[in-house]
């Protein structure tokens, strides 16, 4: 388990997370499914891939605002979502579809 991922669980801090990356596989996706098992009261996350294999229980396409809905948290002020990835991906699927949820600006972070 990597360092970010034990000070989540040492913390408490909820968490939840939506991958999506275009590869066919995700990053340490078998490794964080196991902390997800161990810690599924604190942790949420979900991955979606652009060309999925054929017989996968998660997502395929483009983040929308049913996906994030249904697995990030409820829109509150004490919540901040963080999001990495190129600019594209952040100032089109994802910052429209926070919007249309009632995420505010301020609540939210960027990085690449």
């Amino acid at each position: 388990m990597n360092t970010t991922s034990m000070t989540i669980i040492k913390s408490k801090t909820p968490y939840s997370g939506v991958s999506c990356p275009q590869t066919k596989h995700i990053l340490l996706q078998e490794e964080l499914e196991k902390v997800l098992k161990s810690h599924s009261e604190q942790l949420n996350l979900w991955f979606t891939l652009d060309k999925p294999p054929q017989d996968r229980k998660y997502s395929s396409g483009f983040v929308n605002a049913d996906m994030m809905k249904e697995h990030l948290p409820l829109v509150s002020n004490d919540v901040l979502i963080v999001m990495c990835g190129p600019p594209p991906m952040t100032q089109h699927p994802w910052r429209p579809n926070l919007s249309t949820l009632g995420y505010k600006t301020e609540n939210t972070f960027t990085y690449w």
